[in-house]
């Protein structure tokens, strides 16, 4: 048995890039890497089964299964992930499961730690993934993606920027690749999270940070409703904005403030910038 801890990784603003190489396809941006995730354990099967199991129910787990695939191909293994963040609510959590997988297998098979960053980039651009959290994960405390890919294609700096943020769900799960399909909506995302990286490499604060990602939310066109009513109650007193891609948003606001102004019904998760990336805890 081997197990992996990865980050998650909430993208506060982008710009996708599509090339005809995965290494240099990905996206610009900014984001957080949080100090929770997810916990991988994978056991080697008898057969060619890849069969995971995520928060006790099996399921497909696509960009998962393909990372472990490329790394360890024609052979099985039993995946199970128990996530401390929601899934599909924007705080990378496709990534972090394929990251902490590959890690695994690189850990049993004796080969790079590059290659598990490789296999979950290609696994997450292949399957309607993220397009940047493998390489904002990789990145740093405060990851900021100035260039497309994965490294060493793509190039990532770290502000640095220590942060302590809570997150609030709001509503049903957002699909990435639902919404990266949509080539109107692609163009308004391209245009505004061009600007917005500009602007934020050249004043990179926790203050402009937030300032930069409320725009990028309001001109991208992707908001929810419930997303734009709670941002406008948390923002009269707080800084918020929108998790890239979810029906949720992270604020400056502690839980206790949260409650106070959207009621003790939401869900909240309080976390912090991290400066520990992803590892292997069992080998």
């Amino acid at each position: 048995m081997t197990k992996a801890f990865c980050p998650g990784h909430i993208t506060c603003f982008f710009s996708p890039v599509l090339t005809d190489d995965v290494m240099t396809t990905g996206s610009i941006g900014a984001g957080i890497r949080l100090n929770k995730g997810t916990f991988v354990t994978v056991e080697e099967r008898r057969d060619r089964k890849v069969s995971v199991v995520m928060d006790g129910k099996e399921c497909d787990a696509r960009v998962t299964a393909a990372a472990i695939s490329a790394m360890a191909p024609g052979k099985g293994f039993d995946v199970t992930a128990e996530n401390e963040l929601p899934v599909s609510q924007g705080m990378g959590m496709s990534a972090a499961g394929a990251i902490a997988a590959a890690l695994c297998i690189s850990s049993l098979t004796g080969t790079d730690e590059y290659d598990a960053y490789r296999a979950a980039h290609i696994a997450e651009v292949r399957n309607g993934g993220g397009l940047g959290d493998v390489a904002g994960i990789m990145g740093g405390r405060q990851p900021v993606r100035v260039k497309a890919g994965l490294p060493p294609f793509g190039k990532v700096i770290d502000s640095g920027i220590e942060m302590n943020t809570t997150i609030i769900v709001l509503g049903g799960k957002m699909y990435t690749k639902d919404i990266l399909s949509d080539a109107e909506r692609i163009k308004k995302i391209i245009v505004s999270g061009t600007g917005c990286v500009n602007e934020f490499v050249n004043s990179q604060t926790e203050k402009k940070l937030y300032e930069v990602s409320s725009r990028f939310s309001e001109s991208a066109g992707l908001a929810t409703k419930e997303v734009r009513a709670a941002l406008s109650k948390l923002r009269k007193d707080h800084e918020a904005s929108m998790c890239m891609l979810g029906n949720s948003v992270f604020t400056n606001a502690d839980e206790t403030s949260v409650k106070e102004i959207l009621g003790d019904d939401v869900q909240t998760i309080s976390c912090s910038s991290s400066g520990e990336g992803p590892k292997v805890i069992v080998r």
